[in-house]
């Protein structure tokens, strides 16, 4: 009689566990749904990086550029008249 109620036991405990499987695994193929591939979140990772970078550099520039013109840093001047000279001599 006792090794019935133990099997009983056993078995409640063993559907439990496979509901819970079922149910972490449902999950996971959930998950797995909405976040797609993981080679693509990777390459999006890397272009938004490399996006950040660029966008910054750029802001740096204008900064540096408009600081220039507004004569507030004396040497970006003579560097963003040489630049220019530079471009114009490649255009003509």
């Amino acid at each position: 009689m006792l090794e019935c109620e133990d099997m009983e036991e056993k078995a409640s405990e063993n559907d439990q566990e496979i509901l819970e499987l079922k149910k972490i695994t449902e999950e996971l193929r959930m998950v797995n749904e909405n976040t797609g591939s993981t080679w693509v979140a990777f390459l999006r990772g890397i272009l938004q990086g490399g996006g950040a970078v660029v966008g910054s550099l750029v802001a740096i520039i204008l900064i540096g550029l408009a600081l220039s013109v507004l004569g507030v840093i004396p040497g970006f001047k003579s560097i963003s008249e040489y630049v220019g000279s530079v471009v114009n001599q490649i255009r003509h």
